[in-house]
């Protein structure tokens, strides 16, 4: 299907990407772009692919599919650089994290619309960097695709993430961004702000459930700081909702109102009984 599969951006999720294809698919060859020098050396040293090179004409033009796995920002920016390198049937498929700008960048950019296949794997860690990939990352997780069900080159990128363990679900670029917001990038925004607001004299008498809620803010600055800003709409109406909820507790719980408070969070209590029994993840 693929003989040759180029990857830009070789860290965590694209050093996993690479690993998981030459394991699914061993015949196939993986190439990896490296910018810098200091890249370059890393990405022998550790060997997770076939070859590394640092000339993107080459990784570009030998490849039967291209995978971007980088900050959104530098994926519209290496859609442009690449785009008159690409062959009329290489496909090019994105890891990033929203995708309306990403989309409407490659629609305009890329000789075929069709050969355009937008991805998000939900799946990652704090940790960033090539030397903490490993080939199951994706296996067991839930992969977004955001181009149409029925064209041929998203039904072949359908199969490879089958192949990986995936389950994939379809959504457009739109209700995909904005599903996101509400899942991840509102939820690190919450983590962000709790890591803030405690007092660091404190964690010593944190508990587990501390751990787990603060656990990703320890995440990538430029990287989430890329996600909110190309998000930015659906994550401010998110805040604002999130200050009303706020509102709210504060309010019952200034005013003492025993009940109502009761009623409130048992009323959150059964949502989210009932939200967990509908995961068929």
């Amino acid at each position: 299907m693929f003989k040759r599969v180029g990857i830009i951006g070789v860290g965590l999720m694209g050093g996993s990407f690479a690993l998981a294809f030459k394991e699914k698919f061993p015949q196939s060859k993986t190439v990896g772009f490296a910018r810098k020098e200091s890249s370059f050396k890393r990405l022998k040293k550790i060997d997770i692919l076939d070859e590394v090179s640092s000339d993107l004409k080459k990784v570009v033009k030998g490849s039967d599919l291209l995978v971007l796995a980088l900050p959104v920002s530098l994926i519209v920016d290496y859609l442009e650089l690449i785009a008159p390198f690409l062959g009329k049937e290489t496909v090019v498929m994105d890891l990033g994290s929203t995708k309306r700008e990403i989309h409407r960048v490659a629609k305009k950019l890329l000789p075929k619309r069709d050969n355009f296949v937008g991805c998000h794997p939900l799946c990652g860690s704090e940790k960033s960097g090539a030397e903490y990939a490993y080939k199951d990352l994706y296996k067991g997780t839930l992969c977004l695709i955001t181009s149409a069900s029925k064209n041929k080159n998203v039904k072949n990128i359908r199969m490879v993430w089958k192949a990986f363990g995936a389950k994939v679900r379809f959504l457009t670029p739109g209700m995909h961004d904005k599903i996101l917001s509400y899942i991840s990038h509102f939820p690190h925004i919450l983590s962000f702000s709790l890591t803030k607001l405690v007092p660091s004299k404190f964690y010593q008498f944190s508990s587990l459930s501390f751990h787990d809620m603060t656990r990703v803010s320890a995440s990538a600055a430029r990287l989430w700081t890329e996600i909110f800003l190309s998000n930015q709409q659906n994550i401010n109406k998110n805040i604002s909702e999130f200050v009303e909820i706020l509102g709210t507790f504060k309010n019952l719980i200034e005013e003492g109102k025993e009940k109502e408070l009761f009623s409130f969070i048992k009323a959150i209590n059964r949502k989210n009984a009932f939200e967990k029994h509908l995961d068929t993840r």
